[in-house]
């Protein structure tokens, strides 16, 4: 990765020489630390560099805001962290959206490829309910297999329906790993998502 000639092709992106050349004086020495943070933090080459790069660009847009620049690596590695964090929030948000939509075709019933994926994408869920303690699966085989409502599972279960939104909740992140773990239905889900746009 040459982070050198990046900064040097994001250098022309100022409009003031002397702004460019503070920014090169003060963000170069740091470019290969940000790249060593965003390899262990993404652990993965080509997203640090972008991860990196988001950094640079964001750097540049809001360097006026750099009241010491003797902070300047410790004001980078902020960005860093906090872009980060925000992809890694987008991510989640996308994979809550994926679990909600392979649930929603489970209950629904609405299945693309038909039958047998359905009879196959039960029998995965069954068995990953069958270890599951039976306080968590109770509900959740009440709400997703039989369509019950939580009023009517609390009524059934005998407990308020809190604990039943909390135990359905509690499952739904168990089954939720078990099921982004299984590279099949990663891949099913992400084709109910492709199929809805």
């Amino acid at each position: 990765m040459n982070l050198s000639q990046n900064l040097l092709d994001l250098k022309n992106t100022f409009n003031e020489s002397e702004s460019k050349d503070i920014f090169i004086r003060h963000v170069q020495p740091h470019s290969q630390m940000l790249y060593n943070s965003a390899l262990k933090l993404c652990k993965n080459p080509d997203d640090a560099q972008d991860l990196v790069q988001e950094t640079f660009f964001f750097a540049i847009k809001n360097f006026s805001q750099l009241r010491d620049l003797e902070k300047c690596k410790f004001w980078l590695f902020s960005i860093l962290r906090n872009l980060f964090l925000k992809e890694i929030q987008k991510q989640k948000k996308r994979t809550d959206l994926q679990f909600d939509l392979f649930f929603k075709n489970i209950r629904g019933g609405n299945y693309l490829d038909g039958e047998l994926v359905k009879m196959e994408t039960r029998a995965f869920l069954r068995d990953l309910l069958a270890r599951m303690d039976q306080r968590l699966k109770e509900p959740i085989e009440l709400f997703y297999f039989q369509g019950l409502t939580y009023k009517e599972i609390a009524k059934s279960l005998d407990v308020p329906m809190g604990t039943v939104m909390s135990r359905i909740a509690r499952a739904k992140v168990h089954l939720k790993k078990a099921i982004l773990r299984s590279k099949d239905f990663r891949e099913e889900v992400e084709s109910w998502e492709n199929d809805k746009d």
